[in-house]
């Protein structure tokens, strides 16, 4: 249990420092090598093991924090709250992005 406690601290902490309102490419890049190696573990401790609520559920989040940096490395301009650095202005074409 507490494999999948320290999992999910580092799954949040990754999320929070590098994914938050302001973005930039480099830390998009380096959320989604954490989020590589935490798949890692997490999928070996998932084979290894008894399956239990917690372990789905840090699954289900490393999934969805997945697709929260894919989105954000996808869209190449600031809109609303999702400021990225590097891209500071609107993109005149309006983008429905589907993962």
């Amino acid at each position: 249990m507490i494999l999948i406690t320290q999992s999910l601290k580092e799954l949040k902490q990754i999320m929070s420092d590098y994914v938050g309102i302001v973005r930039t490419n480099v830390r998009l890049e380096r959320a989604m090598r954490r989020l590589d190696m935490l798949h890692l573990e997490t999928e070996a401790l998932y084979r290894e093991t008894a399956v239990s609520p917690q372990l789905c559920e840090l699954r289900n989040l490393i999934t969805a924090g997945y697709l929260i940096v894919k989105g954000a490395a996808f869209r190449k301009e600031s809109r609303g709250l999702h400021y990225n650095t590097d891209y500071p202005a609107k993109s005149e074409l309006v983008q429905n992005i589907i993962l």
